[in-house]
């Protein structure tokens, strides 16, 4: 037993020094915060009758760099306060807030999950050259969570990565009733246009 624990000591040795070495690289991710000035989600209903936009005026979040990762984001969280939605229509926002019930669930949540690149070269791409990206997260809207999938347009900008792309919303799967008004039926797929630049720390920027 003993020539066993002998032999078996450097072994344990250099094992823990490995795992030693490992921890000391594999830092956490950094976080990144949002620019607001180089933000925007916008939204697209639609009746029988007539198309209407909207806008969220109001959200935070941040994203995650991981420099093992590829592509280095991966991970994002996002919140959109529903109370501030606007479709630029008082008397349409009065029915749209009593639709949603903002006071029950005030904010949507969208959680990016995971990232696959599919074209581009994520590291020279630029806006006349973004690199195309397959994203999967999570939604939760009205209190109800979903997986939501999509694509994407990202590139780098200065000391800003920005994030741009379009998603459908079907919001009978958030258990939302369609809204009927004499002549007046709203879809309920509403088209969501996106984009979010996300600040890099100084030691990223200059690269």
């Amino acid at each position: 037993m003993s020539t066993c624990s002998s032999f078996n000591r450097p072994l344990l040795s250099i094992v823990a020094g490995f795992v030693t070495a490992h921890a000391v690289v594999a830092a956490d991710p950094i976080k990144l915060p949002l620019d607001r000035k180089g933000c925007f989600v916008k939204f697209l209903g639609k009746t029988f009758i007539h198309d209407f936009h909207g806008e969220a005026k109001e959200f935070s979040g941040n994203a995650e760099l991981d420099p093992e990762a590829v592509p280095p984001i991966q991970h994002a969280s996002l919140h959109f306060a529903e109370a501030k939605l606007t479709t630029f229509h008082e008397g349409r926002d009065k029915k749209m807030f009593a639709w949603l019930n903002p006071t029950a669930h005030p904010d949507a949540v969208f959680n990016l999950e995971k990232v696959q690149l599919t074209s581009g070269d994520f590291k020279a791409a630029d806006a006349q050259h973004p690199a195309s990206f397959r994203v999967a997260g999570s939604f939760t809207f009205n209190g109800v969570k979903k997986a939501l999938t999509g694509t994407a347009r990202g590139w780098r900008d200065k000391n800003r990565v920005v994030v741009q792309g379009d998603t459908t919303i079907d919001t009978l799967q958030f258990k939302l009733p369609q809204i009927r008004e004499l002549v007046l039926t709203v879809e309920t797929n509403v088209t969501v246009s996106y984009q979010f630049a996300f600040e890099l720390p100084p030691e990223y920027s200059s690269k």
